[in-house]
């Protein structure tokens, strides 16, 4: 089963429909994501290795 995504306008708005991530990315669809930073007393950076079969 693949996740459905909340498709927005330019203006981050909900469109009211829905699309598979893969149809976003296939028709440049804007959706919402998130990113987190994990940054300790010294300044390191916590890096997540990713798959090499990621698309994106």
């Amino acid at each position: 089963m693949e996740e459905k995504i909340d498709v927005l306008n330019e203006l981050g708005e909900f469109t009211g429909k829905v699309a598979t991530r893969d149809e976003c990315h296939q028709k440049g669809l804007w959706h919402r994501a998130v990113y987190a930073f994990i940054i300790d007393k010294k300044g390191n950076v916590l890096l997540q290795k990713r798959s090499a079969n990621k698309k994106m």
